[in-house]
């Protein structure tokens, strides 16, 4: 209750002083003015002490957004460093291998799908919207990625196709070295053993003993087996794709069916000296569109001993277990 100061005034006729009543007008006004000046300080003081110590759930909300926009701050961080390496070394790798199986690599403008450049590009700013960058990184990833993994799918591809191709490439000896005496004959201009005049010789001829072993120079299917009436005698044709082929002549013995899957390194014949020969040995040739070329052209001549023999052991093997 407010207490108020009594006023007083003089009346000159009674010669006392008499009491001042106020107003009830003025009382009634004064009583608000109280009340609202009293509920404007409570109100202002519960914000100022909210604002500074906040109820228990304010305080947990507030803590869990921080905690979100740590983790999400960190996701940032992670997708940043993945797309440094995705422009550091993926991409220049994926060039690389298309360079190598010769297809038209990628520009970079293509590669970061026109998103202006690399989502690792940029300081990470804590006034930003951490929402907005977050969606912003994972959506210019993500047409990055689809984008990576369609060129990963074009040169796997090509690669598988590049591997086939040189699985069938006939590049390597028909005979062992082991096995060979030497080789009589090279590709070109010769004087003919039988009318000594000088005549295109197509292949080269390996001397080696009569039942030694003859091996198919790359994977291919045989397309002739039979004796030849142009004195190759006992002869072989395979075809190994990709306009290459392959020829085996003067065989002894002949291993293998017409219209037969053949295996680089498979057995095929036996070294004879059937036909038009003056000796043993095998006239090999390589065929290219159907037409003869020099085989040295194309023998793969890295290959160590050990890497021909791995190669005759391998297909031995899985010959022995198809047998099975």
């Amino acid at each position: 209750m407010i207490l108020r100061k009594k006023k007083y005034r003089f009346d000159p006729i009674t010669l006392i002083f008499e009491e001042i009543k106020p107003e009830r007008k003025r009382v009634y006004v004064e009583s608000v003015f109280y009340v609202c000046v009293f509920a404007l300080v409570t109100f202002l003081s519960g914000y100022v002490l909210s604002k500074k110590f906040g109820s228990a759930e304010l305080k947990f909300l507030e803590k869990k957004v921080l905690a979100l926009n740590h983790e999400m701050r960190k996701l940032i961080s992670k997708g940043r460093h993945f797309s440094f390496r995705l422009h550091r070394e993926l991409f220049p790798k994926d060039n690389n291998y298309r360079t190598i199986l010769q297809i038209d690599t990628l520009s970079y403008n293509l590669r970061v799908a026109g998103t202006g450049g690399s989502a690792a590009e940029g300081a990470l700013s804590l006034n930003e919207n951490t929402g907005h960058q977050l969606y912003d990184m994972i959506n210019k990833l993500n047409m990055q990625l689809q984008i990576q993994t369609g060129s990963f799918e074009t040169v796997y591809e090509k690669a598988q196709e590049h591997a086939m191709q040189i699985s069938h490439m006939p590049a390597i000896q028909p005979i062992a070295q082991k096995d060979l005496i030497m080789i009589s004959s090279n590709f070109g201009i010769r004087s003919d053993p039988f009318l000594e005049y000088q005549e295109v010789h197509s292949g080269l001829d390996f001397v080696a003993p009569v039942g030694t072993n003859v091996y198919a120079t790359g994977d291919g299917t045989v397309t002739f087996v039979q004796f030849s009436r142009t004195g190759y005698g006992n002869e072989i044709v395979i075809d190994h794709a990709f306009g290459f082929g392959s020829r085996y002549a003067h065989l002894n013995q002949i291993l293998v069916t017409d219209g037969q899957k053949i295996r680089r390194g498979q057995i095929i014949g036996k070294v004879g000296q059937t036909g038009r020969v003056t000796g043993p040995h095998l006239h090999y040739e390589v065929l290219y569109e159907n037409r003869p070329v020099n085989p040295e052209y194309y023998f793969d001549n890295s290959l160590t001993t050990d890497e021909y023999n791995k190669i005759l052991n391998l297909v031995s093997t899985e010959q022995t277990d198809d047998s099975h």
